[in-house]
């Protein structure tokens, strides 16, 4: 909220200023007619050189200054938009981020961002600041005739109840191609990252199709709405030209009585089509400003939703004990569906490592979201050494955790780049220590470039193993005290197994505290606890030994009920 204030105070002061000059630029603009003017008027009859010299180096001089607020408004506006989007652009990235598994990765957001720059350094904006200018203009052709005055007058109402109607029509339609376009545009996106099921599938023409129909929309509308506001603005331009042929024709008539000069008439019709230009621009330009209006609009709502604190007490650097109390995390989509979690409560000492197990839907992954910060819950808490995370400031909080996601994405950059976090200052020690701590070095050694390999756009393709292994130094970098994995060996082989497996060791060798989502008994051996999930809850924890005990005392009553069931005398 503090930034997007900032911005705004920002913008507005700087529009001041485009404002002042604006004015200087409109004066200055009745150059032509004044110039025009004394020629007809003064130097043609009198045949004077020395009239004609002194007025063309006026004349030269205005429009030298006229070139120099144009250079300059445009300067500052072009400003002003990159000042609007330095300040605000951070913010809205931040949060695109946080909130990019609830969307997808939609990036929406940042385009509305950059749509509003682009309207602030155009030609577009200067119509709007040029409006309220028009009336200088009109009042000039007040001192030239005031028939002048009023026949102008009546064009400048005409169009703009023209402006208004045409709000009206296209704000509905230039909606709708928005909301169009973007979905269009998502499913685009979305059907590009799914490339090969699609290919592999034999889905192509399919999805095209259905990508089809969006785009289909989003054309219909753009194209509903690009002509009614081409029939508004047709009719605007008709007038505007219209009254300024009216002006060369009534001035001639007012020349024949007496009432004006020659000059008068191709200067008063030059200012009145200066007068009615702004107008009919903003016309003209409605739907550009229409969806800069509401992309601003976006923009605003977007940023202003952000929860953000600036000012955290500096927390103790932990030892690594993770707990949680009662976390809870209703059904996104249907409350009245059982949670996600149900009152989810553990305490894992500094060191000690679990293995979270059970079926898919049980919550498990949802569960090491929530730990690392990255899923605000419902309810309840989860601490670090006592302290809930939401009391750590998030920048500080993650230089102690590491996390490896369950789709891991490596980002573009080097694999040092990606292994050190993107830290400008990380040392090339730490970095290949934390690639032996996850013994990926072997692999990284065989890489083109070896850690300086860019991967990523512009850079080589990695297999889904790489990047499990990968992140997974990620993970280690920066001596963590608490590492969360999800599902780390979901893509590895048995040579990235093995790897894993050495790596879970070095951890508890380090004491570092490892909550690890699985769903392969190879892992479960090499851990301190089992946390066994189900529809949400805690089913069993304790120590790997005690909750493999239980485990096989359940299936064994299990299996002899189901026999008692099936045996003859049950039938009897």
């Amino acid at each position: 909220m503090e930034n997007l204030a900032k911005a705004t105070q920002g913008f507005k002061g700087t529009m001041i200023i485009i404002a002042f000059f604006s004015f200087f630029a409109n004066l200055l603009q009745l150059t032509i007619p004044l110039y025009m003017l004394q020629i007809y008027d003064r130097v043609l009859p009198s045949q004077s050189s020395n009239t004609l010299i002194f007025l063309s180096i006026l004349a030269a001089f205005a429009l030298i200054m006229l070139g120099l607020t144009e250079m300059v408004r445009q300067i500052l506006a072009t400003r002003a938009a990159a000042k609007l989007d330095s300040v605000l652009a951070n913010d809205v990235m931040e949060r695109v981020i946080t909130e990019g598994h609830k969307t997808n990765g939609n990036i929406q957001p940042l385009r509305d961002l950059q749509a509003v720059r682009t309207i602030i350094s155009s030609k577009i904006l200067f119509g709007v600041i040029d409006f309220p200018f028009s009336l200088i203009f009109i009042a000039c052709l007040y001192l030239v005739h005031p028939s002048l005055f009023w026949l102008t007058v009546i064009g400048a109402v005409i169009l703009l109840i023209l402006a208004i109607i045409n709000l009206k029509f296209t704000e509905k339609s230039s909606g709708e191609q928005a909301q169009a376009a973007v979905v269009a545009h998502q499913q685009s996106e979305y059907f590009a990252r799914n490339s090969d099921s699609i290919i592999a599938m034999g889905m192509m023409k399919d999805v095209v199709a259905s990508w089809g129909n969006w785009n289909a929309n989003a054309l219909i509308a753009a194209d509903k709405s690009a002509n009614r506001n081409s029939i508004f603005g047709g009719i605007s331009r008709t007038i505007r030209f219209g009254i300024q042929a009216a002006m060369l024709g009534y001035g001639a008539y007012l020349v024949q009585q007496g009432e004006m000069t020659a000059g008068m008439i191709f200067a008063s019709s030059i200012i009145s089509g200066r007068a009615l230009q702004p107008i009919d621009m903003v016309i003209n330009s409605w739907p550009q400003l229409n969806a800069g209006r509401r992309s601003w609009g976006k923009v605003k709502s977007f940023v202003a939703e952000t929860e953000r604190r600036e000012k955290y007490t500096q927390v103790a650097e932990p030892v690594g004990e993770l707990s949680a109390d009662g976390i809870l995390q209703p059904n996104p989509v249907d409350r009245k569906k059982p949670p996600i979690l149900n009152r989810i409560s553990f305490k894992l000492g500094a060191g000690q490592s679990v293995a979270v197990i059970g079926p898919s839907g049980s919550g498990k992954s949802t569960l090491a979201r929530i730990i690392i910060g990255a899923v605000k819950p419902f309810a309840g808490d989860i601490r670090i050494d006592g302290t809930n995370i939401s009391n750590w400031d998030p920048q500080d909080l993650g230089k102690h955790v590491g996390y490896l996601a369950q789709d891991v994405e490596l980002l573009p950059g080097t694999i040092a780049q990606n292994i050190s976090r993107f830290r400008p200052d990380a040392k090339d020690e730490d970095i290949r220590r934390a690639a032996e701590m996850a013994y990926v070095e072997d692999l990284i050694k065989k890489m083109p470039q070896g850690y300086d390999t860019p991967i990523g756009p512009g850079g080589i393709a990695v297999s889904g193993g790489e990047k499990q292994r990968i992140g997974l130094a990620r993970a280690f970098f920066g001596n963590p005290k608490i590492i969360v994995l999800d599902e780390p060996n979901s893509s590895l082989d048995r040579i990235g197994e093995n790897a894993l497996l050495r790596a879970l060791l070095e951890a508890k060798k380090n004491k570092i505290t490892v909550f690890l989502v699985t769903q392969r008994d190879s892992v479960i051996k090499v851990v301190d606890n089992i946390m066994r999930m189900n529809d949400g809850q805690i089913i069993d924890y304790g120590s790997a030994d005690e909750v493999i005990k239980i485990t096989k005392e359940r299936a064994q009553k299990a299996a002899q009920q189901r026999k008692k069931q099936l045996s003859p005398e049950a039938g009897e």
